[in-house]
């Protein structure tokens, strides 16, 4: 369950535009503890607020997808944004992404992978629409 200062912080992280350190402090978290926010950010309580709050893998990854297909160019920023947010990034590096099982991924590996996701799931809901609208369709 979250605790009163991880849920302080999830709002201050919010109006602050994603300063977690600067979050945690203002949010009564030490000097120290605010300057490794993993702690913060990768800890239960955080998490549950975040899917509570609607910010699920599920809806990072479409509004990823939406904005990366709508927009040209480089998207590097708005995915390291969510994967911070959720706790994935321990830091960054040049082209690179620290993701917390300690396994560098690329962007364009991360990008290639969402982009997976996304066509998987939009078949699978095409299928099931599908499959819907000729059961609905057939009389009894």
């Amino acid at each position: 369950m979250a605790t009163e200062r991880q849920r302080k912080a999830a709002h201050a992280i919010v109006r602050n535009g994603g300063n977690v350190t600067k979050a945690m402090i203002e949010a009564g978290y030490s000097e120290n503890t605010a300057h490794t926010p993993q702690k913060l950010t990768q800890s239960t309580g955080f998490l549950e607020i975040c899917e509570a709050s609607g910010l699920t893998d599920r809806f990072l990854l479409s509004v990823l997808m939406e904005d990366i297909r709508n927009k040209k160019g480089n998207r590097r920023g708005e995915i390291e944004l969510a994967f911070k947010l959720k706790g994935h990034i321990k830091g960054t590096a040049k082209n690179e992404i620290e993701v917390t099982n300690n396994v560098g991924i690329g962007i364009k590996g991360v990008m290639e992978k969402l982009k997976a996701e996304v066509e998987q799931e939009e078949r699978e809901r095409k299928e099931l629409e599908v499959i819907e609208s000729s059961t609905s369709s057939q009389p009894y």
